[in-house]
């Protein structure tokens, strides 16, 4: 028998240790991860104002994979254009993104009065009166 023919076993466990090996720990192996740095769950500050709004297991110190889907890249759940490692506001509806979506992922508020633009009745509150649901100023 030839010298080389001792060799696949060796060259077949080479590629399956290969295979297995997972850098990002996504649970998909780098030979098949077209996103090799999936990006770990994100913590927010403790004084974050839409603390609420955040799911609580993503507010884990601990770093953890985000879940990725079959080609080890992260999905955007809410079709935002936002990942949901960088989502804050990962399961918004369609109505609740279509005047637009933060950074975070979250609806825009123009006016900052704490009343997202998609249910904001009276969209130029002026900066520190105080708003109901609907966004507009408080009577009474």
């Amino acid at each position: 028998m030839k010298k080389w023919f001792y060799l696949i076993p060796v060259l077949v466990l080479g590629l399956f240790v290969t295979a297995q090996y997972d850098t990002d720990h996504d649970s998909v192996p780098n030979l098949f991860d077209q996103c090799p740095d999936t990006a770990q769950l994100k913590t927010v500050p403790e004084d974050f104002k839409y603390k609420i709004a955040v799911n609580p297991e993503r507010l884990s110190p601990d770093p953890q994979a985000w879940p990725v889907g079959w080609n080890g890249c992260e999905p955007d759940d809410d079709n935002d254009g936002v990942l949901n490692s960088s989502d804050y506001c990962p399961e918004d509806t369609p109505e609740m993104n279509a005047h637009g979506v933060a950074a975070n992922g979250c609806p825009i508020h123009s006016d900052k009065d704490g009343t997202p633009d998609y249910r904001d009745k009276c969209p130029n509150t002026p900066p520190g009166i105080k708003t109901d649901k609907n966004g507009c100023p408080k009577t009474g």
